[in-house]
């Protein structure tokens, strides 16, 4: 089957736009794996009383909208995930919530923590 030019351009555009999502979703993983690489060593108790980190895997709808970037909306996100999903083991896990990309996960990271040890990943052998 002979294709005419207008037809050969059609597919030449699919064939680029395919290409382009290719890379897109390729970028994003890696960007997310690079994510999960990240050291994370939990705050103790009373570092989270004195500093007064939220708690992500502990707090409610109140205590996550008093974050950055945080309305009730994603807070809500927040809380279905955690229950659907299980305690966060990094802060950077909030990134698997809809609505929570890299810009509000970077503004708020400093703010909370995942409650200490019993939720964070042991890497020992």
């Amino acid at each position: 089957m002979k294709l005419s030019w207008p037809q050969l351009r059609t597919l030449a555009a699919v064939a680029a736009a395919g290409g382009a999502m290719l890379l897109c979703f390729a970028g994003r993983g890696a960007a997310m794996a690079a994510l999960d690489r990240l050291p994370y060593e939990p705050p103790s108790l009373s570092q989270v009383r004195d500093e007064g980190l939220v708690d992500v895997n502990e707090a409610g709808l109140e205590e996550l909208m008093s974050l950055p970037g945080i309305g009730r909306v994603r807070a809500q996100a927040i809380l279905d995930d955690r229950a659907e999903n299980g305690p966060y083991r990094y802060p950077e896990d909030l990134i698997r919530v809809k609505g929570i990309g890299e810009g509000i996960l970077g503004d708020i990271l400093d703010q909370i923590t995942t409650g200490g040890d019993e939720n964070a990943q042991n890497f020992g052998g």
